[in-house]
């Protein structure tokens, strides 16, 4: 019970975070990478970049993405294509496709397969 109170939650915060990009058109616009954040954490140091764009009334903002890598990329410098929400330009992030993709499909998968160990069904 306590496991799918755990995928419940996780599910829950991954659609609570995405639900502006549900409900808005997306924004695809050019960013700079200007920096990259370190964390320090069990041992290990994780980056996550931090980029500059404009936003739809032209002033720049940064904003740091959510995702850590176990290194610096993509490099200072370098642009990329970021996506936001349309009037929520704090929300932006690199768009990470097969991430978003396989966390979905396995929080979906271990839901599926506990209500059927809880319920018995199969």
């Amino acid at each position: 019970m306590i496991s799918l109170a755990l995928v419940v939650t996780g599910l829950a915060l991954a659609l609570r975070g995405d639900l502006p990009f549900l409900r808005n058109p997306i924004r695809r616009v050019p960013a700079k990478i200007v920096r990259h954040d370190r964390r320090f954490e069990d041992g290990g140091i994780g980056y996550n970049p931090v980029f500059r764009f404009a936003d739809e009334r032209g002033q720049f903002i940064e904003v740091r993405d959510k995702v850590y890598m176990p290194f610096p990329k993509p490099v200072i410098g370098e642009m990329v294509e970021i996506v936001y929400p349309e009037g929520y330009p704090e929300k932006a992030r690199i768009p990470y496709p097969m991430f978003r993709g396989l966390l979905y499909g396995f929080l979906g998968y271990l839901f599926i397969m506990l209500v059927i160990e809880l319920t018995g069904w199969w």
